[in-house]
């Protein structure tokens, strides 16, 4: 079922966040196809698109760039999208989100339960935490291990 809801115009507070998170370089396209090797072919220029369709990708709408942007802690050191990324991202709400900015917000603004840090920031070391707390806070997991 779609949510047709009126998305509220943003604040200029998170006018500003967003433009913040934007100014970290985060890879395009083209970036992401360098990343993970698939810079030639016919796939270089759709890799993260497709992965963004799955939901394997959380992508970023730059205005400015006219296309998607890609927050870096979705990539491991060698550059590949880590697999935990689609489970978390199957968490996080995206009704009204084509965006994605409000997934960025919440991965990229400090968290409590990650003792002030991001979830961001916690991911890369331990992604099963973060799932765990994103399953807390958007599901209310009876289950989750605390």
């Amino acid at each position: 079922m779609t949510n047709h809801a009126v998305q509220e115009p943003p604040t200029a507070t998170a006018i500003e966040f967003r433009d913040e998170l934007l100014a970290k370089g985060w890879p395009d396209d083209h970036g992401v196809a360098l990343l993970t090797g698939k810079n030639s072919g016919p796939e270089s220029t759709t890799c993260a698109a497709q992965a963004r369709a799955r939901g394997a990708l959380l992508g970023v709408w730059s205005v400015r760039l006219q296309g998607f942007t890609y927050p870096d802690f979705q990539f491991d050191h060698l550059g590949a999208i880590r697999q935990e990324v689609a489970e978390l991202l199957a968490i996080l709400p995206s009704d009204n989100d084509d965006g994605g900015w409000r997934r960025a917000f919440w991965l990229y603004s400090p968290h409590t339960l990650l003792e002030g840090q991001t979830p961001a920031e916690v991911f890369p070391d331990a992604p099963a935490r973060v799932i765990t707390i994103a399953k807390v806070e958007f599901r209310g997991d009876p289950a989750a291990p605390w």
